[in-house]
């Protein structure tokens, strides 16, 4: 049963990050619509995170039990004196970009019970989301 449960545990584990990824992917293509500012918001002490317009919830989603959002470096407003606020947004051609109009991606870590870890990486400059269980270099 524990190899079962080990197995079980690194299948939720690359489920919430496909899960993920897919809503950044969303986030980006609800931004090229260009009927509003939609932004990702990762919370962990709560391990979820938010879609938002404007200030509205778009989309909320609860990590899986097991799992741990264990670390974003997205960073919205840019601002090197307050460490990174969680938030990752697109500009309406799907780059990733932050309040002042740079376009700098960045990653989150997920990790699970038997600390696996898995690394959504997006792209800076082309907004590509990929899954890895490498961070980025």
């Amino acid at each position: 049963a524990f190899a079962a449960d080990k197995h079980f545990s690194r299948q939720k584990l690359d489920a919430a990050a496909a899960i993920i990824a897919e809503d950044i992917r969303l986030t980006q293509q609800l931004n090229m619509k260009q009927d509003g500012l939609y932004t990702m918001i990762f919370d962990f002490v709560n391990e979820r995170y938010y879609i938002k317009k404007y200030m509205v919830i778009y989309k909320k989603v609860d990590l899986p039990g097991g799992i741990d959002l264990i670390y974003t470096n997205f960073d919205f407003d840019n601002n090197p004196y307050n460490g990174p606020d969680h938030r990752l947004s697109f500009n309406t051609r799907g780059e990733p970009v932050r309040a002042n109009g740079v376009l700098i991606g960045g990653h989150l870590s997920l990790k699970d019970k038997n600390d696996n870890i898995l690394y959504v990486i997006v792209a800076s400059l082309t907004g590509r989301v990929r899954i890895d269980t490498s961070p980025p270099s």
